[in-house]
């Protein structure tokens, strides 16, 4: 099935952490990094100092407050890069949106029951406008961030023909510049992709692998309770046991990379499909005629509602639908294991209850779990991959990189220079590359943010201690050299 076949059928639905130096080095910082790099780094740093500083009583106390200070500042810091890298990158998860339109649904249901209460009318109807604001300018950046994806994949990997330029040389100079452009590029940009996508698809694998353990731990365990049961409840429980067997086959391996391959297909022809809505968008934005703030609004939406979800919601409810035909869900709906545990649970002691509905628990948040990567985490990756997400993700995790290397490199001597860079240079570029890496294994935006870092203070506590093996006795890099500038002028 063509993806404009499936398509219609459910078309309905729907500065840098490095070198924290005062005075005159920090204004060496700020000149090299841009405003929107140094500036919150900066801010992030002194409310640390100052935090810290308030509860330092001794010498002993001193000397840990430095280490702990720089790690706690690169590991702001690189929530703060990775927060830029995210501004760059914006993909906002499609079930998110349409979560917001949901709140905004809701809230505007209750502001016509409340017509006849002006102020709680009133504020129900302004949260109905706010949620759908935020809905529609997710929707709005994703569709710019996919023009970008797009613009840098045709830049790599697409022959241009330069027909529009008449002058022969200039056409055949230009067409061999793009030549050599892209004779390196196109792999490098195949290359990245395919890396993102390998990960991406090796997270959904194992998150399935888990969910399977788990469910064998509670097999394991109701085959081990059998023989309390008596001998017709034995024999019903085999029957369940081999009805079981049958529907797990839709969690193999082999039927997963199937099913992947089925979104991959679905997503062929999203590219092609792109590429003229934004020529006829762009044609209709910087025209002469029409409302350009209406255009705008009514265009806000068209990558996140007509193009891809309402596939990704018939994926997700196909998935959801075989879970809970094994584990039942929220609502109390009862799946195969439910019915398994409910013939073997009055059999058993109070203790062996609780261990096989704690096992029962686990199974069941491992494979909603499993299913949620692969029905709407993979989806949203593979669509973002399909376009040319990855490469732009690293390029601009790169610059975040770039800017880490520039505040090195103005520390004053050679070992100013080491020590930051193993303090706080390298903790940072780790820190955001976690970040990057996580987004491949299908983890929210938030959290990759979050454990970049922690990834990038743990590495500037490692870094810390490194430091003061290779400089013990002139150990004033960085935040001590802060420390010693103070004391002089305080003296």
């Amino acid at each position: 099935m063509t993806y404009e076949n499936y398509n219609n059928l459910f078309r309905p639905q729907y500065a840098s952490p490095v070198s924290f130096k005062e005075d005159a080095s920090k204004e060496d910082i700020t000149n090299s990094a841009p405003a929107i790099i140094s500036k919150p780094i900066k801010t992030v740093e002194n409310a640390i100092n100052t935090t810290v500083d308030t509860f330092v009583k001794t010498e002993e106390q001193n000397e840990k407050k430095k280490s702990h200070k720089t790690a706690i500042t690169v590991g702001s810091s690189v929530l703060v890069l990775s927060a830029i890298v995210a501004m760059l990158n914006p993909k906002f998860s499609g079930k998110l949106i349409n979560k917001l339109k949901i709140m905004s649904h809701k809230a505007g249901t209750k502001a016509q029951k409340s017509e006849g209460n002006g102020v709680k009318s009133k504020f129900y109807n302004s949260m109905s406008k706010f949620w759908k604001g935020i809905g529609d300018t997710f929707q709005f950046t994703n569709t710019l961030n996919a023009g970008k994806d797009i613009g840098f994949k045709w830049l790599c990997t697409k022959e241009k023909t330069f027909s529009g330029v008449k002058n022969k040389t200039a056409r055949n100079f230009l067409q061999k510049c793009d030549s050599l452009f892209r004779k390196p590029m196109t792999p490098m940009h195949k290359s990245i992709t395919n890396w993102f996508d390998k990960i991406s698809k090796r997270t959904v694998q194992m998150n399935y692998q888990s969910a399977m353990k788990k469910l064998d731990a509670f097999e394991d365990l109701v085959k081990y309770y059998k023989g309390k049961l008596p001998a017709d409840k034995q024999k019903l429980l085999e029957q369940k046991l081999s009805e079981i067997k049958t529907a797990r086959e839709y969690f193999s391996s082999s039927q997963t990379a199937e099913r992947l391959k089925t979104q991959e297909k679905l997503m062929s022809n999203l590219e092609t499909d792109l590429i003229p809505r934004y020529r006829e968008y762009a044609k209709n934005l910087f025209g002469k005629n029409g409302n350009k703030k209406k255009l705008i609004k009514d265009n806000m939406s068209f990558w996140a509602e007509d193009m891809l979800m309402p596939v990704r919601n018939k994926l997700e409810k196909d998935g959801q639908d075989v879970v809970t035909s094994l584990v039942g869900d929220i609502k109390g709906a009862k799946g195969k294991f439910n019915e398994i545990a409910d013939i073997v649970t009055p059999y058993l002691s109070k203790d062996e209850a609780i261990l096989l509905d704690k096992k029962l628990k686990n199974a069941d948040k491992a494979l909603h779990k499993a299913n949620f990567s692969e029905t709407v985490g993979y989806f949203d990756k593979k669509r973002d991959l399909m376009i040319g997400g990855a490469p732009t993700d690293i390029l601009s995790g790169l610059a975040m990189v770039g800017l880490s290397g520039i505040a090195v490199s103005t520390a004053n001597t050679k070992e100013d220079r080491i020590s930051n860079a193993i303090t706080a240079g390298f903790p940072a570029i780790a820190g955001v590359g976690t970040s990057i890496a996580l987004t491949a294994m299908l983890f929210s935006g938030v959290k990759s943010l979050i454990y970049g870092s922690v990834t990038g203070a743990l590495f500037s506590l490692m870094g810390s201690g490194i430091n003061r093996l290779i400089y013990p006795k002139n150990n004033t890099p960085m935040l001590a050299q802060t420390e010693s500038k103070k004391e002089v002028k305080n003296a």
